[in-house]
């Protein structure tokens, strides 16, 4: 839910100092620092592509997000997965990866995931891309997204449906979920889970 940490889980757990990352940050919340590292915004298309491809050429860490000053639309989401995906190299040393933020405000399906997003998900590991999605709700995102992931990380519910849900898509039980407070999260690695806290 909104306020339970999910940002800071993703800059926190799946974030390193040396990583290469894409960020699509529509809400601005990754300037600043990341994981000791300046985070270069743009808010052109243009600019952000032309810095993405540079840093690929390189074997350097990078975070680089595309942040545009517009209320943000699933056209400009895919847009930006687009440039992304055409990043994606599998034999390049460091992998590409790719902060997807308010997902389900930028998608429109809660069936198989269409478009570029569609494409990282399903096919990106192949090409060196790691697709870190950040949303509120399971039930408001492509299936895509909870069925293709190693990964997942569950944080604090607002409604009891939504733990019974995510129980049926992760297989952690929903009576595990249910009492996860702020900054609290359960963190899935195929089918095994451990419970963590947040910290600073």
């Amino acid at each position: 839910m909104s306020g339970c940490g999910k940002t800071s889980a993703a800059k926190k757990l799946f974030i390193k100092p040396t990583d290469q990352v894409a960020i699509f940050d529509p809400l601005g919340d990754y300037e600043g620092e990341l994981a000791g590292r300046k985070v270069r915004s743009y808010a052109k298309l243009k600019d952000f592509a032309q810095a993405l491809i540079a840093g690929r050429k390189t074997k350097q860490g990078f975070k680089i997000a595309y942040t545009p000053q517009h209320e943000t639309t699933e056209a400009d989401f895919d847009k930006f997965c687009m440039v992304v995906w055409g990043c994606g190299n599998g034999k390049h040393p460091k992998p590409l990866k790719v902060v997807c933020e308010e997902v389900a405000e930028h998608t429109s399906t809660a069936g198989k995931a269409t478009g570029y997003h569609g494409k990282i998900l399903r096919l990106g590991r192949k090409f060196g891309l790691h697709c870190i999605n950040m949303f509120q709700r399971g039930q408001e995102v492509s299936k895509t997204i909870i069925d293709n992931c190693q990964f997942a990380c569950v944080m604090m519910q607002k409604a009891d449906d939504s733990a019974h849900y995510l129980q049926r898509k992760t297989g952690i039980p929903a009576s595990e979920i249910i009492p996860l407070q702020k900054l609290k999260y359960i963190l899935q690695d195929g089918k095994k889970y451990k419970r963590g806290e947040l910290s600073w």
